[in-house]
């Protein structure tokens, strides 16, 4: 990554801080769930209604990661956005679509402690990201640039569909 955009590297280690939620969050939903096999439970998040909630989490980790692929072309204003979304995620304020995903997770957050300390390494990752502009209309239009990098990088990916 380039040392004259230390936000990339930041962005990563957000990344990193994510994964390490969702890993908490399946550890702990895997006590509540039948034993399956990993590739069983694979194909369960990702296609049964009854992980539908998990959507917004491990979706915005595979996006990132993408932008992350494509880095040379992301701007300090989009990693603004991504950890504005990224934090709104977890704490709430997010889209009305992510609201199954915060009820579920702070039911976790209450009741799991390791789901609780990947919570707060997540947090202060994405703290470290840049902060978005206070002039609304740039904050807006960084954001809306986001979902069209996402959008774009969705229809790109064979096998991803658009949302």
């Amino acid at each position: 990554m380039s040392p004259q955009r230390p936000w990339l590297e930041q962005l990563h280690a957000g990344s990193e801080a994510l994964q390490g939620v969702l890993s908490a969050v399946l550890e702990a939903e895997r006590h509540f769930s039948a034993p399956a096999s990993p590739l069983e439970r694979l194909r369960q998040i990702t296609t049964s209604p009854e992980w539908a909630w998990l959507q917004p989490l491990y979706r915005l980790i595979a996006d990132i990661d993408h932008a992350l692929a494509s880095a040379q072309e992301l701007p300090v204003e989009e990693a603004a956005a991504i950890g504005a979304h990224a934090r709104e995620l977890l704490s709430g304020g997010g889209a009305p679509a992510e609201q199954p995903f915060l009820e579920h997770y702070r039911a976790l957050l209450q009741s799991d402690p390791a789901v609780t300390m990947a919570h707060a390494a997540a947090l202060r990752a994405l703290q470290a990201l840049p902060p978005e502009t206070t002039n609304q209309a740039e904050r807006l239009h960084a954001r809306h640039q986001w979902n069209e990098r996402r959008r774009f990088l969705r229809l790109e990916t064979p096998g991803r569909g658009a949302s």
